[in-house]
């Protein structure tokens, strides 16, 4: 489980960083990528099916370049909660250094 967890926060804030970038760069294909590989991640992390279907809808709109006006918002909401998410897998991941 710490390695799942420490996995997830490695990897998370580089694909938020990757979609924003992608964003600004109007990058979609960026944009589709790194929210196709944070989507496995939310159901083993126990995060809300509502932000794994925000995700969906990342994708989806970038890879068929449409709706892309919702983008910005979308990906504002979805970096919120997984930042949020990486904290309390911080907090938990030091717990259960300290238990062993």
């Amino acid at each position: 489980m710490t390695e799942m967890i420490a996995l997830y926060l490695e990897q998370t804030p580089t694909l938020v960083s990757a979609m924003k970038k992608g964003l600004e760069q109007k990058n979609w294909e960026s944009v589709y990528a790194a929210a196709h590989k944070m989507i496995p991640s939310f159901s083993i992390m126990g995060i809300h099916k509502d932000y794994e279907n925000m995700a969906r809808k990342i994708q989806e709109y970038s890879g068929a370049n449409k709706q892309i006006d919702k983008l910005p918002d979308l990906i504002l909401q979805l970096e919120k909660v997984c930042l949020q998410a990486c904290e309390e897998l911080k907090n938990d991941l030091k717990k259960m250094k300290n238990e062993k």
